[in-house]
């Protein structure tokens, strides 16, 4: 029995009107940060044969570097107050504890480039999930982080930090409503994790945000 009565309608894959109301979002959530310039035509494309991309994220390589540099700060201070001095700088296989950060972080930010169409969900390069067809939806922990875990009736798997996803608040609205659809229209199975963080079990008290 489909439970989709009330649901906010599945956007035009074309026009991507009527856009989903806005989706919950994790406890410590920030505001969205802007896209940059030129940076649409560094995010991941429209998977071939699907509709057209209406959102999409691609960090600037200002935050992330500065992400990395920060990290980098932090380790130079600990060992600064750990070993009372500056002693330590004379050996040099330490450094590479410390000087790294920001080369990682440029890296790492190549990997959380996403897109997003009104049916379809693309992160990386972990390829794309089909968001109305998912037969799986799951949250898990790795470490601080919360990682959202997608599979789509082709059998295509999709894993995600909920936290890179709300990056652009638009594409997780997309993204949410599809997850709405396939929990309570199509009977994906999920876990109480991702009941409890996407509010699965009573959705419909964020249609006015």
């Amino acid at each position: 029995m489909s439970h989709t009565a009330g649901l906010p309608p599945k956007p035009d894959p074309r026009t991507g009107e009527p856009r989903p109301p806005h989706a919950p979002l994790e406890p410590e959530w920030k505001n969205a940060q802007k896209k940059h310039p030129r940076g649409e035509n560094k995010a991941p494309q429209a998977p071939e044969g699907e509709s057209p991309v209406l959102e999409w994220f691609c960090p600037s390589r200002g935050q992330s570097f500065g992400v990395g540099l920060t990290i980098s700060l932090v380790v130079l201070t600990f060992g600064i107050i750990r070993d009372a001095g500056i002693g330590w700088m004379t050996t040099w296989w330490l450094w590479l504890f410390i000087v790294p950060w920001p080369f990682v972080t440029l890296l790492a930010g190549r990997n959380t480039r996403m897109a997003a169409g009104a049916d379809w969900l693309r992160y990386g390069k972990n390829g794309f999930v089909s968001t109305y067809e998912l037969t799986s939806v799951k949250v898990t922990t790795e470490g601080a982080s919360r990682v959202l875990q997608l599979t789509d009736a082709a059998e295509r798997k999709l894993s995600a930090q909920l936290s890179d996803l709300q990056r652009n608040r638009e594409l997780w609205d997309l993204v949410y409503n599809g997850i709405l659809h396939s929990v309570r229209g199509n009977g994906a199975e999920t876990n109480k994790l991702a009941r409890t963080l996407l509010d699965l079990d009573n959705p419909l008290r964020f249609r006015g945000q």
